[in-house]
Parts: structure tokens; C-alpha cells; sequence
């Protein structure tokens, strides 16, 4: 006995929702479960090269924050590093994009989420990588870095180098965008219940002193760009926290302090994998 032509288009309907519905709950947990396979299932071979793993890891021994590192501490940074590269798409415009790149871009992310268990900078889909610094049609003038609010990142690969290369200048393209991709994700305009969102109202209140200090042309400790905008401040504020911590909490606790909150973590404590 057949089915009404009905009932078969009911049972097609309710299928095709079920898998729909699956998709996006798979696309709005893809990092969570990737990480879950990878850290702590140990699927990583299932994901990627052990060529690949072998040579990742050898560029993050390059990198201060991960030197600092315990053991687990390490093997936790390593996979949401992994996790990253896999979830973004990555364009090198002109440029060979090696895992060398590929590296010090996703441990840029993964330094500020280090400490956030289940966040990760989701507004970020495709990266695009260039040889140097390029002409922005919207910003007017050449940049080093964009982050967009449509989801797409420009970053010129000399200047992420050159930040992890002089890692206590306060200067880190890497970190600066990637501190404007975290807030983007957090959309606090329209989430302001979120912990961290009041984290950074909390930062935004106590910071107002020093932006008007650099908007006069104090430079002594913050640079001259950070006063732009709020927005650029706080971008600023975040590659002067993870590189700058000694003199940021000397010169500026209240401000130092309100982002160990954002963060989960703070930067002087490397012995302790920054713990809070």
C-alpha cells in the first residue's frame, strides 16, 4: 500500500528541515566540535598532515606567547590553532600562502581566546593575505590591516611577521585586528548581557581618561594611532596588553585590569599559562 502524495511530501519536508536544522547547529558549533574531535578524541590525524602538524608546530616554538607555555598549555594553543586554520578561508593575494603564514595569523586569534573556554572569533571567514601593505577603497589610503564588518580580513604578511618578531614593541598587526574581529563576534550592541560584553564596558569606562590623554598627544605610552577612534583604542589597548604588560600595569591598572576581565587572563603570569 503506497503513501498519499501528501504524506510523502510531509515525510521530504520534515527530512529536509531536520538536515537543515543539523547543518546550522554543525556551522554555529564547528569550532566546539572540531576541538572536541581534535583535543580531545585525538582525531587530529583524521584532519591533518603529520608533515603539516610537525611543521606548525616548529613555527609556534617561534612564538613568545607559546614558548611560555606549560606542556598541556601548549598541546590546548596547538589544537585551537589547528581548529582555526580549518574553519577560515585563506586567500594570499600574491603571496604563497605556506603554514608558516598560516600559523602566526590563527596563534594571533588564539592568543586572545587562549583563555575563554568554547569562544572563539567567529565574525572572521575569509582572510586575505598580501605581500605588503595595500590601497583601501574604503578606508581611503593604504592599510596594513582591515577587518570588515562583512567578515573578511586584509592583513599585509611583513607586518604580521614583523610582529611577532618584536614582541614587546606594543605593535602586533595580528593582535590589533584580530581585537577588532573579537568584538565584532560579540556583537555587544545587541548581547550586552554577555559577561565579556560587560567586561569591555567596564574597560571602555575606566579607559576615557587616557584616550582623551592621546587625543591631546600623549604618546608616552600608547601610540599616536590608538587615537583615531574608540574602536582603534581599544585595538591599541589589546597588542599593549599582551606586549607592554609590565609598564601597562604600572602607568594604567584600572585599564590593565578591566582586560585581564575581557581576556580571562593575564599576560604576567606566563608561568602559570597566564592564568587570572
Amino acid at each position: 500500500m503506497s503513501l498519499p502524495h501528501d504524506a510523502i511530501f510531509a515525510v521530504i519536508l520534515i527530512g529536509l528541515t531536520l538536515f537543515l536544522l543539523l547543518y546550522i547547529a554543525f556551522y554555529v558549533l564547528r569550532d566546539v566540535i572540531y576541538f572536541f574531535l581534535i583535543h580531545y578524541l585525538g582525531f587530529i590525524n583524521q584532519f591533518i598532515s603529520t608533515e603539516n602538524q610537525l611543521n606548525i608546530i616548529s613555527e609556534l616554538k617561534k612564538i613568545k606567547y607559546y614558548q611560555n607555555l606549560s606542556i598541556s598549555g601548549k598541546s590546548f594553543f596547538y589544537h585551537r590553532v589547528i581548529v582555526f586554520m580549518m574553519n577560515k578561508h585563506f586567500f594570499g593575494d600574491g603571496i604563497n600562502l605556506s603554514n608558516e603564514v598560516k600559523t602566526y595569523i590563527s596563534a594571533s586569534a588564539v592568543q586572545l581566546t587562549f583563555r575563554i573556554r568554547g569562544f572563539y572569533i567567529e565574525h572572521i571567514q575569509l582572510i586575505r593575505v598580501f605581500p605588503k601593505a595595500i590601497w583601501s577603497q574604503l578606508a581611503q589610503h593604504e592599510v596594513k590591516g582591515l577587518t570588515t564588518g562583512g567578515g573578511v580580513m586584509w592583513l599585509s604578511w611583513p607586518d604580521i611577521k614583523k610582529g611577532f618578531d618584536f614582541p614587546d614593541d606594543g605593535i602586533n598587526l595580528g593582535i590589533h585586528e584580530m581585537a577588532h574581529a573579537f568584538k565584532l563576534t560579540l556583537r555587544c550592541e545587541s548581547a550586552s548581557g554577555h559577561q565579556i560584553c560587560t567586561s569591555i564596558t567596564k574597560w571602555a569606562a575606566v579607559s576615557k581618561y587616557a584616550f582623551i590623554k592621546l587625543e591631546e598627544g600623549d604618546t608616552s605610552f600608547f601610540r599616536k594611532y590608538g587615537a583615531t577612534n574608540m574602536e582603534e583604542f581599544w585595538a591599541v589597548n589589546v597588542e599593549c596588553f599582551f606586549e607592554k604588560p609590565e609598564e601597562f600595569i604600572k602607568l594604567y591598572p584600572e585599564i590593565y585590569f578591566s582586560l585581564c576581565k575581557v581576556f580571562n587572563q593575564n599576560p604576567l603570569n606566563a608561568i602559570n599559562d597566564y592564568e587570572l
